[in-house]
Order: structure tokens, then sequence, then C-alpha cells
């Protein structure tokens, strides 16, 4: 469409709920194309009028767009104006915000690899937002860029907890597209393991591409001392990734959920003694 990424002069905007929740929710997430973000705020029925709003935030410079090939979805970030109505929620300064949110370069290039690394995390959390919301739980989200600001010694991609009636669980969120050297998995596995002497143990939900580069993985993270709190898992399109039993687990020959419900936690802290209740 002509002028996709040429922003229209218009009038000051007023914000109505959704559009605050739009940029929170790409404050949380980084980036969100604008199907993700129809998924989280508005019904299939509405998706036009979800774009409609979004380029509405765009020309009054509250949201920005990469550069994508005309047939694929907008991928939106937070612009000057969304960073500062952000930080004026008071969890975060501005030099914070800044440094979650921004983005290197003009922001204007093809998406790369990174770019689809990234998006793969966005629907990580757009699917665990949507299955929190349906089942009564609260989500705490960090990306890659909050964790930084806690110097953790290691850089996972992801941080989320999820509470509710009965239900307490935090994962650090790993995401594999390209396999990592052996020496690349030791000095990860290395930062990890000081992670998990610190925090007492949590999990880890480590997800990739193919059943073969989940077998690699498996063979790779079996042998260290915490592989207990290690789930692997394959991405997918839409899925619930708390719930379902789909994570490949050291101590079971079947497939293991994330949160169980009405049973016991087999895999939290290694053995079933430690495990806690969903």
């Amino acid at each position: 469409m002509t002028g996709r990424f040429e922003r229209i002069q218009r009038g000051p905007l007023h914000l109505i709920r959704r559009d605050c929740e739009a940029l929170q929710a790409l404050f949380a997430a980084r980036y969100l194309t604008n199907r993700m973000i129809c998924r989280l705020l508005y019904r299939p029925t509405t998706f036009s009028w979800c774009k409609q709003r979004l380029r509405y935030l765009f020309d009054a410079g509250y949201v920005r767009k990469r550069r994508v090939q005309v047939n694929d979805p907008d991928i939106h970030y937070l612009g000057l104006k969304g960073r500062r109505y952000i930080a004026s929620l008071g969890e975060y300064a501005r030099p914070q915000v800044d440094r979650i949110a921004g983005v290197s370069g003009a922001g204007a290039e093809p998406p790369t690899l990174m770019m689809g690394h990234d998006l793969a995390l966005s629907q990580f959390c757009v699917d665990a937002v949507l299955e929190c919301y349906q089942r009564k739980w609260a989500l705490e989200w960090g990306n890659a860029r909050m964790l930084e600001l806690h110097r953790l010694g290691v850089q996972p991609d992801a941080y989320l907890r999820v509470t509710g009636e009965r239900v307490d669980r935090r994962a650090f969120i790993e995401f594999t597209a390209v396999l990592p050297t052996r020496e690349e998995m030791r000095r990860k596995l290395t930062g990890y393991a000081a992670l998990e002497e610190a925090m007492d143990g949590v999990t880890i939900l480590w997800f990739t591409t193919s059943k073969g580069k989940l077998e690699q993985l498996y063979q790779q993270v079996a042998e260290w001392e915490y592989a207990d709190y290690v789930l692997l898992g394959l991405i997918q399109e839409e899925g619930e990734y708390l719930t379902q039993a789909m994570w490949k687990w050291g101590g079971s020959g079947q497939p293991v959920r994330f949160v169980t419900l009405g049973e016991r936690t087999l895999y939290e802290g290694g053995d079933a003694s430690r495990g806690g209740t969903a």
C-alpha cells in the first residue's frame, strides 16, 4: 500500500483504552505484528479497526514500523511518544524505557534472522497472555532488555511468572533457531548454573524449530547438573505453552506440562518431593 511507512499529518490523537493497552503490550514484547495485537486486544471481526487504531498511533508517533515485504503484516515497536507514555506510568524511568524499547539503526532495514527470533518470542508472549486470561491467572513477563537491567550473569530471552489460585510457576525462556556450538552451550549452561543456585531452581522453557534440533539440544542438556530444571519444546504458530503436554523432560517418557492442573508438578525442583501444586 502506498504510504504504508509514511506518516500522515493529523490532529492530536486522543488515546483510548485499547491504544494504551497496545502500547503496554509493545513495551513488554518489544515487537508485535498487527495480527498479534488483534489477537490480544480485538476480535477477528474487528481486525480492520485494529489496523486503523495502529495507523493512528503510527501517524501520531506513538509507534514505529519495521519495513517488511508487501504481503507481510506490519511489525510495530514503540516510537518516542509511546516510550514517553510508558515512562509516565512510573514503573520505569525514561532512560530505562528507552533502553528496553530502543531499536538499533533507523528501523527501516528489512527483517533479519534476529527479527524472526524476536517475533517468535513475541508469539510466545501473546499465547501466554491469552492462556492466562482464559484461566484467570496473572502473568508477569520480562523481555531480554528488561532482564539485562538485573545483571543476571547469563542472558535469557525472556522470563515469565504465572500466578493464580493454587498456581505460582516461574521460568526463564530460551528460543534456539540456530543450534549453539558446544562451547557456546557450555558458557550458557555455566551462567545458568550460577543463576539456578542463586534463585533456588527456576524452570527453563527452551524451545526450538524442529524435532531434530530438539533432540540435539536434549543431548547437550541431558548431562548438565541442573538438567531436571529444563523443559524442551517446539515452537507453535499458536499454542498453549503453559498447560499443554508438549515439553520434553528427562524425568518422563511422555511429554509434560509446565503448569499441571490439580496434580503435583513432578519436575519442579527436579523431583516430586519438591514439586508444587498447580
